[in-house]
């Protein structure tokens, strides 16, 4: 599958981030089961400090997403689907990549969720289908800024292809 632009951020990585991009290899290489998508929600949360992990399907008509997995702290959420107009989410479809360090709710103050979880972070990445097409995102967010941006963003482009392969599955399905 094609790849996004990465950014080119100035860090090297470090001995404990190298034993976790290789745990991420290894999780990907497993059999996969009907909770993989909440095992690599939870891999990313712990890996990266991120207080919300979302992994969502996009609409035919890719104007909302529906979540697959929705963590807080680790603990699954409910399922929802929201409209993407007015969201960090909807910027991560055309740039493929975002990242908002912080103010992300008064960015996008039209966001009801952004402004209940009184969020202050978001890095978000698109998934694409088999065809290359926009399937669907991650996101994570947090009520402070994220620790390590460049390392989640290198954890989560590790694990892409398997959770795209995931959500061709599901979308298939549907």
């Amino acid at each position: 599958m094609e790849y996004r632009f990465v950014h080119h951020w100035n860090y090297e990585l470090g001995e404990q981030e190298h034993a976790t991009l290789e745990a991420a290899i290894s999780l990907t290489s497993k059999a996969r089961h009907d909770n993989f998508l909440h095992e690599v929600g939870v891999f990313i949360a712990e890996h990266t400090g991120a207080l919300y992990v979302l992994i969502g399907l996009l609409s035919d008509d890719n104007q909302h997403i529906t979540t697959c997995i929705f963590l807080k702290n680790k603990k699954v959420v409910d399922n929802f689907t929201y409209p993407l107009q007015h969201t960090p989410c909807d910027s991560v479809l055309t740039q493929k990549f975002c990242y908002y360090p912080f103010n992300v709710s008064k960015n996008f103050p039209e966001d009801a969720e952004l402004q209940e979880l009184n969020i202050e972070s978001y890095l978000g990445s698109i998934f694409l289908s088999e065809e290359s097409e926009p399937i669907g995102l991650i996101a994570l967010m947090d009520a402070k800024p994220l620790e390590n941006p460049a390392f989640s963003e290198h954890l989560i482009l590790v694990l892409s292809p398997a959770i795209e392969e995931e959500l061709n599955k599901l979308k298939s399905n549907i």
